[in-house]
C-alpha cells in the first residue's frame, strides 16, 4: 500500500449539543472532522470520547480532541476508513463495540480463522474478541465504531487481556 493514497471520503460533520445557563439545549459545536492516516493503514476520525462510565456531560471540553489509544475506560466514537486491498492486524480491546458499516463491504476476521463479509448498512456487535478488518475490494470501506469499556472476557476462569499490536 502506497503512502500517496488519498482518502476519498469527505470529512464528517459533527454536531454536539449541550445546555446554556438557562438549562436550554443548544448546539455547542458544529465542525468538520477529518481522518488522520495511521501507520497501520486506515484513516481514523476521532468524533468523541468520554473518560469514564457513566459519562460526565458537564465537562464542556471537546471530547473529540482527547489523545486516545484504541480504547479507554469510558466511551469512544470514531470513523475508520480502509483503503482498497488493505489488511488489518488482529487485536483485542477490552470493550463492547458496535461497528456499523457505512461503505463496504469489509471482512471481519477472527482468531479462529473465520472471515465474515459485512455489507453496507450491516452491524457487528464485537464483545472484546480478537478481531481484524480486511478490505479486499477495489473501493474504500468506511465503518462507524462505538466502543464502550467492558469487563474483560473470562474463559474457564481466566481473564483475557487486551492485545494491540499497533498505535493509533
Amino acid at each position: 500500500m502506497s503512502n500517496t493514497i488519498q482518502q476519498p471520503f469527505p470529512p464528517v460533520r459533527r454536531v454536539v449539543t449541550a445546555h446554556n445557563e438557562h438549562g436550554k439545549a443548544i448546539v455547542a459545536r458544529d465542525s468538520l472532522i477529518d481522518g488522520d492516516k495511521k501507520a497501520h493503514g486506515p484513516w481514523i476520525a476521532p468524533l468523541w470520547s468520554t473518560e469514564s462510565l457513566p459519562p460526565d456531560v458537564n465537562l464542556g471540553e471537546d471530547g473529540g480532541l482527547a489523545k486516545l489509544s484504541i480504547s479507554n475506560q469510558g466511551t469512544i466514537v470514531r470513523i475508520v476508513d480502509f483503503p482498497p486491498h488493505s489488511f488489518g492486524a488482529l487485536h483485542r480491546s477490552i470493550t463492547l463495540d458496535y461497528v456499523y458499516v457505512l461503505e463496504g463491504p469489509i471482512i471481519l476476521t477472527l482468531d479462529d480463522g473465520s472471515r465474515t463479509a459485512i455489507a453496507k448498512d450491516e452491524i457487528v456487535v464485537q464483545q472484546a474478541t480478537m478481531h481484524g478488518w480486511d478490505n479486499e475490494t477495489d473501493r474504500w470501506a468506511r465503518i462507524l465504531c462505538v466502543l464502550i469499556a467492558s469487563k474483560p472476557p473470562s474463559i474457564g476462569g481466566e481473564k483475557l487481556e487486551a492485545s494491540i499490536p499497533f498505535k493509533i
